[in-house]
């Protein structure tokens, strides 16, 4: 590929779900991947890999041109750590930034998996909280391009998923993700039609699927904004928790509302 043309240094992080997930290309080559199966200690794995990779890879991450990050939905914590270092390495060099969809990644992932061709449906149901899911379909266009959205993402009960699929009346459907495996009681019924092939073991994005998507993404010189799909259990236990420490909860909602809409005083 042209240099001059050519898409550069490109880091792709995603810590959505279960993962934490590490790529780095240059060109749309593959230079390294590394997959952390330790997702309660990504905070701390995060920035060491990325400072061995620097002199693994004899680079500089000052010399990235783009970063594309997986935005959710999913782990709070996860997403805040991949987005807060996507913005610190953004001010320290030239590269801009591109969010990617966690749903999109895990449905492209399927498409490619099973090579299902245009026309095809992909549900993915993601583990949002006991007794409810991320749930979104997708359209297949092929394994060259990433699956497309037919609908927002919705935070529903696993029995309201199992029955939008199977009202799905598509020639061909695939099923995947963490929701599919963690309720499997609930999305048994999906078994039983011909036309529905379930995949448990489809619960993580590819490297080859984030790639695809990242070659796709929308790049700018601007920090990225995470996808929350599900409230935050801090947020909702706000009130009880200021209550057993003897503050006014209406008063300790109200400031962390405006807390969450203070405009940052510095861009460093």
């Amino acid at each position: 590929m042209d240099a001059q043309h050519g898409t550069g240094l490109e880091l792709i992080l995603n810590a959505a779900e279960g993962v934490l997930q590490i790529l780095v290309t240059e060109d749309e080559q593959i230079l390294c991947a590394q997959e952390w199966h330790r997702s309660e200690r990504a905070t701390e794995i995060l920035a060491p890999a990325l400072a061995e990779l620097a002199v693994s890879l004899g680079i500089a991450w000052s010399d990235l041109r783009r970063i594309a990050c997986v935005r959710g939905p999913g782990s709070f914590t996860g997403i805040r750590l991949t987005l807060a270092t996507a913005a610190a390495l953004r001010r320290c060099g030239r590269a801009q930034l591109a969010g990617l969809d966690y749903m999109q990644a895990l449905a492209t992932t399927a498409v490619m998996r099973r090579g299902m061709l245009y026309g095809g449906h992909v549900w993915v149901l993601t583990h949002a909280r006991r007794d409810l899911v991320h749930c979104q379909p997708f359209v297949s266009y092929g394994p060259a391009i990433p699956a497309q959205p037919l609908r927002p993402v919705e935070l529903c009960t696993p029995a309201h998923a199992v029955a939008a699929i199977r009202a799905d009346g598509a020639d061909r459907v695939l099923v995947c993700g963490t929701g599919l495996r963690r309720n499997a009681a609930a999305c048994a019924p999906l078994e039983s039609p011909p036309a529905v092939v379930c995949l448990p073991g489809c619960v993580h994005a590819s490297a080859e699927a984030l790639c695809l998507l990242a070659r796709h993404g929308d790049y700018a010189p601007a920090d990225i904004e995470p996808l929350y799909v599900r409230p935050c259990d801090a947020v909702d236990n706000l009130p009880d928790l200021a209550r057993r420490q003897g503050r006014d909860s209406e008063a300790a909602t109200a400031e962390l509302e405006r807390l969450l809409h203070l405009a940052p005083g510095s861009e460093i």
